[in-house]
């Protein structure tokens, strides 16, 4: 039988974007998924036009919780989902036709994967910007273990931290769970399931469209409050990362030291992106320079 899937959307608010999310997803070449929807307490009308989506698509659930961040609508959506395995879409962004085929097709032949990683396109992108900063296929469709992957990508330019660029066997989230923090949970938390993964692929086919230039998130606020804030996010997400990496099963001390180095190397890099004002702060309070 092939393997189920769990589509898990966290929406804050989306009533202008979550449509075409939703459609997109409708539009399936294969429907061998579920549709989980975590409505994180929307006062516009997110929730209303989910509503009216599910009653032409039996296989979406929708949960409505207390506004408490994506992360918390993330592990929730966990908690309930039935696949054997999970990938996430932002309420802002869409997934092309063929995704669930692809990834039934890739499970099928690869029996035992952990983690599959596929492609994205970057919609209204800076010119300036690298457009393929997000995507990966060196020999794709070759098994590597969790650790040796995670080594790969460390190593190259391109970004891997971002939970839409992946279908996660859902037993790996037992492994270690959700961290509650507010932002940078990809970066804290994304490296320990590839790392506790056992074997994982990268598959050429573009799958996600992600919109780029969201002003108003969190991360990109520009006063300095939210700067004092993003900076202890960023710092409580590298010292979760790098406390839970080294209690992982198989790790070695050598692993531990690349981990380490590189999470000390994403602390700086941080550093250097704040505020001129501010980085003797920061300085002060986590002893980066």
């Amino acid at each position: 039988m092939a393997a189920l899937f769990s589509i898990i959307v966290t929406a804050y608010n989306s009533g202008s974007t979550i449509q075409a999310t939703l459609e997109s997803i409708a539009k399936q070449t294969n429907d061998n998924y579920e549709l989980v929807i975590v409505n994180d307490g929307s006062t516009d009308n997110t929730l209303d036009i989910c509503n009216t989506f599910k009653k032409d698509h039996p296989n979406t659930r929708i949960l409505t919780k207390e506004n408490g961040g994506v992360a918390t609508s993330r592990r929730k959506g966990v908690e309930i989902a039935n696949g054997d395995y999970v990938l996430f879409v932002d309420s802002d962004d869409t997934i092309n036709p063929d995704l669930i085929q692809e990834l039934v097709n890739t499970t099928t032949k690869y029996h035992d994967i952990d983690i599959i990683r596929y492609q994205t396109n970057l919609i209204d992108d800076e010119e300036y910007k690298n457009h393929e900063r997000y995507n990966f296929v060196d020999e794709p469709e070759t098994i590597r273990s969790g650790l040796d992957t995670l080594k790969l990508w460390t190593g190259s330019t391109i970004k891997y931290a971002l939970y839409w660029l992946f279908a996660f066997k859902r037993d790996l989230f037992s492994v270690i769970p959700l961290p509650d923090i507010r932002c940078y949970e990809d970066v804290a938390y994304i490296p320990l399931l590839i790392t506790s993964a056992k074997e994982i692929v990268t598959i050429s086919y573009r799958a996600y469209n992600y919109t780029c230039n969201r002003s108003d998130s969190l991360t990109n606020s520009s006063d300095d409050e939210n700067h004092r804030l993003r900076a202890k996010d960023f710092y409580d997400a590298c010292k979760f990362a790098t406390e839970s990496f080294a209690k992982l099963p198989g790790v070695t001390k050598e692993d531990v030291d690349f981990f380490n180095k590189d999470y000390d190397r994403r602390l700086k890099g941080f550093y250097q992106g704040i505020p001129d004002n501010l980085k003797s702060e920061f300085t002060s309070m986590y002893g980066i320079e």
